[in-house]
């Protein structure tokens, strides 16, 4: 089977590992510290803040900046389930947004159109890692809290402009499908000072110094093991992504003609996901098998969050992003693919969405 993703991991992402074991220290150590410094400087931000997971930065996020009952978050509604849930973990309301049917990004004229007197905070995502259009979508959020979900986007960039500096804060997440994976992990990306020491409180039951507890709240620390394997792949992120869109490259030119997802002119996306639309639900779902049935690992692209129940906006107008989840799939891509495995990838696409 060829499998959709895999880690990159090297000899010396275990031994640093092993090292961390040796050391006795295993949660939010100096390894967490140093991680965070070198990811805030990767990506041009003043303050990082790790914590477990990409659904945990969101929700910090939206808590720290106040945002909770009686606002509305405006969400695309396309997408994981996180940015959603983590509105409703505060209490808010998420308000779904439709994308654009070629990038696949929320586009300022929907964040405009979908505001009103309540809503309070946008969230914007780089989707599969493809960079947002930045200056029009902070001109359409102006007097919002812009926060970008980044999860997918770490070495994406638009102009001059890494993803993840967009907003009051953005948000990554290191799962293992993402371009940089520490297992499980996530990140919050600020320049504010005050902000990022509410997160640092927020993660770690509500305590700053040790022992003075300020409010309520739970434990989304990230491990010293996290760190660790973080560092070892922030180390090879140029690398990592430079073989990911060599790969995106090759499937761009052999399946010229099929509707792929489009990259903005002044962006330069990761690769996290290569997605290609069929016909219809019917055609995806007969490609995803057969290709399936003949050892090639493909899935569904996404989710459309106006059908979920957990979301609960079933009345939200998102024809775009159902049509992309209804008719789209994603392919084999990791750094380590070979070019043959990616031919017979080409070659059955090609049998079964003609």
């Amino acid at each position: 089977m060829i499998p959709l993703s895999r880690p990159s991991l090297t000899a010396a992402d275990h031994a640093a590992v092993v090292d961390v074991l040796a050391s006795g220290m295993l949660v939010q150590g100096a390894r967490v510290a140093q991680f965070e410094a070198a990811v805030a400087a990767r990506v041009g931000r003043g303050h990082a803040v790790a914590v477990a997971n990409g659904t945990a930065a969101l929700a910090l996020g939206l808590e720290a900046l106040g945002v909770g009952p009686g606002d509305e978050v405006l969400v695309p509604g396309l997408t994981w389930p996180s940015p959603a849930h983590a509105v409703r973990l505060v209490g808010a309301t998420p308000v779904l947004v439709d994308v654009c049917p070629d990038t696949w990004n929320v586009t300022a004229a929907a964040i405009t159109a979908a505001r009103t007197p309540r809503t309070r905070a946008a969230i914007a995502i780089d989707q599969f890692g493809n960079p947002l259009e930045m200056d029009a979508i902070e001109a359409a959020a102006e007097g919002l809290h812009l926060v970008e979900d980044a999860a997918c986007a770490i070495g994406s960039r638009y102009g001059a402009r890494a993803c993840g500096s967009l907003g009051v804060l953005s948000c990554l997440s290191f799962h293992p499908r993402k371009v940089l994976t520490t297992g499980e992990g996530g990140m919050v990306l600020t320049d504010d000072a005050e902000l990022a020491e509410q997160l640092r409180r927020l993660r770690n039951h509500g305590q700053s110094p040790p022992g003075t507890f300020h409010r309520a709240a739970g434990n989304h620390r990230m491990t010293e093991l996290a760190a660790a394997l973080g560092l070892g792949q922030l180390a090879r992120l140029d690398a990592i992504v430079d073989a990911r869109n060599t790969h995106a490259a090759f499937y761009r030119e052999a399946l010229a003609g099929l509707p792929l997802q489009r990259t903005p002119a002044a962006g330069v996306g990761n690769a996290q996901t290569f997605g290609v639309l069929a016909r219809d639900r019917g055609q995806r779902d007969a490609a995803v098998a057969a290709l399936r049935a003949e050892g090639i690992e493909a899935g569904i692209l996404s989710y459309a969050l106006r059908r979920l129940p957990s979301v609960g906006r079933p009345d939200d107008v998102t024809d775009v992003a159902e049509s992309i989840v209804d008719r789209g799939l994603c392919l084999p891509l990791y750094p380590e693919l070979t070019r043959d495995d990616a031919e017979r990838v080409v070659r059955a696409v090609r049998r079964h969405l003609p």
